[in-house]
């Protein structure tokens, strides 16, 4: 009598502890589910579908592939930053700073731009036969592109903003000096002899 007891005490537990673990496992997959995405709104492929359902007028064949392109674009930009995120972001899960639900997260990011990519590739080839096989190529060299334009910018500006605190340094040294000048042209300038009053 006492091992049957013993038997359904172990069964109910075993029970109990499943039905626990069930509960923060869907939990979890919840939380995972509800997280905001790794990156944000595709505003290249929301123009790019726009471009295709237009009607009125149709878009041309031309403003589509550069659409696409634009895509593309935007797709290798986001694997470049994706590369850089995920060596940093595995050391923070090792080390214990950030959870597993980010890395899952990432992961499913990872995945998503896979899947978009592979979609690209796809919808160049439909416009011309072997785009699709070049078309990553040259959107990674317009990124590559823009982003020296835009650190040359950077730069340009850095350098006038160098080049103005250099022109008002040297205007406040000629200020001083020609302040320290005129005192000691007031200093040597012989004074006038006190009349005197007969």
């Amino acid at each position: 009598m006492g091992s049957v007891w013993l038997a359904i005490i172990y069964i109910g537990g075993w029970i109990l502890s499943m039905r626990v673990f069930g509960y923060f496992w869907k939990n979890r997959k919840l939380a995972i589910n509800d997280a905001e995405p790794w990156f944000g709104e595709h505003v290249a492929l929301n123009q790019y579908i726009a471009l295709l359902q237009q009607t009125e007028p149709e878009a041309t064949e031309t403003q589509l592939m550069a659409a696409l392109l634009r895509r593309a674009m935007e797709d290798v930009s986001r694997v470049l930053s994706m590369r850089e995120d995920k060596q940093v972001l595995a050391n923070l899960v090792k080390q214990g700073t950030v959870g597993d639900d980010i890395w899952t997260q990432f992961a499913l990011a990872e995945k998503e731009i896979e899947a978009e990519i592979m979609a690209v590739i796809e919808e160049a080839n439909t416009f011309k036969e072997g785009w699709g096989q070049t078309i990553l190529q040259t959107a990674s060299e317009m990124v590559m592109h823009e982003k020296t334009k835009q650190l040359q910018k950077e730069l340009a500006a850095r350098k006038e903003e160098e080049t103005r605190k250099q022109a008002v340094r040297e205007q406040h040294k000629t200020q001083t000096k020609a302040t320290k000048e005129k005192k000691k042209e007031a200093a040597a300038a012989p004074t006038e002899p006190e009349k005197t009053t007969a």
